[in-house]
């Protein structure tokens, strides 16, 4: 894929690329990346979708499962109109993937994605102590610090504007639980604020050699709400405040220790024309 074609989306304010056309070869994935991410600082995170619209497929540049993108590739697939799909995404290097139920709500124009989860919510969600949690997605994990944990690791810090400082904090705290040993994670730090809860996502994907404090993390989100159900006992319909200020949705039908199903769903803008690469 020498020449290559692209656009740029805002889910939920967490600006995503994606490449039309798939690209098999990880390192040439990387390579496109790292071109785009080098043109568009505001950009987070690049996916390469199937040009097909038949055969809706997405691949994240480190093969990683990504919520926001693929909620933005949905939205892409059916022109921002509502309706439902189904799309296959990767969630992993070694070319796993999944099926997964998405679309684009008719009242909202909220684009929404079914999430990868194991039903056993034992595998799922893991109580590491002292108010963390680490979930288990297929595709990503994601290490949720309970406000009052987060509180206290913010008078620690001083501040928690400070996003390459919090970051940092993300990777020690994963590494002193012994969590950083995935291809593909996050440290999802919560916070009451105005009465609402507001995430702090730091993600890290090895396998796509990035490190971001995000605007906005959708598998985080979810992650997050599978804690709080798990946590309370029974499902969970919630909304949660991203850094930039916008909100993502988490829905998780839980029951007698099993999860049914769980879901996000959020706005989704287009923030270009198709651009060349």
């Amino acid at each position: 894929m020498s020449v290559y074609k692209y656009k740029l989306f805002s889910p939920g304010g967490n600006d995503t690329a994606l490449v039309f056309g798939v690209e098999t070869d990880i390192e040439k994935r990387r390579s496109i990346q790292d071109e785009i991410l080098s043109k568009h600082t505001n950009v987070e995170q690049v996916g390469f979708i199937n040009e097909e619209s038949s055969d809706p497929y997405l691949t994240m540049t480190g093969g990683e499962f990504c919520g926001n993108a693929t909620r933005t590739a949905v939205w892409h697939y059916l022109n921002g109109s509502h309706g439902e799909i189904t799309i296959r995404v990767s969630t992993s290097t070694e070319g796993d993937e999944t099926l997964l139920k998405a679309g684009v709500c008719k009242e909202t124009h909220e684009a929404w994605t079914s999430i990868p989860v194991c039903s056993d919510a034992k595998e799922v969600v893991k109580d590491k102590g002292d108010g963390l949690y680490w979930v288990q997605l297929d595709g990503i994990s994601h290490l949720i610090v309970l406000q009052r944990r987060s509180d206290a690791i913010f008078r620690e810090l001083g501040t928690f504007v400070d996003k390459e400082g919090l970051k940092a904090y993300a990777n020690n705290l994963a590494r002193a639980y012994n969590l950083d040993n995935v291809d593909a994670y996050g440290v999802i730090f919560t916070e009451n604020v105005l009465d609402m809860i507001k995430i702090h996502p730091c993600v890290f994907i090895k396998t796509a050699g990035t490190s971001y404090y995000e605007t906005a993390c959708g598998s985080g989100t979810v992650a997050a709400g599978l804690v709080a159900s798990v946590l309370k006992g029974h499902g969970t319909n919630l909304t949660w405040l991203q850094p930039s200020g916008k909100f993502i949705q988490s829905s998780v039908e839980y029951q007698d220790g099993k999860i049914i199903g769980a879901k996000i769903s959020g706005n989704v803008s287009s923030i270009s024309d198709v651009l060349e690469g």
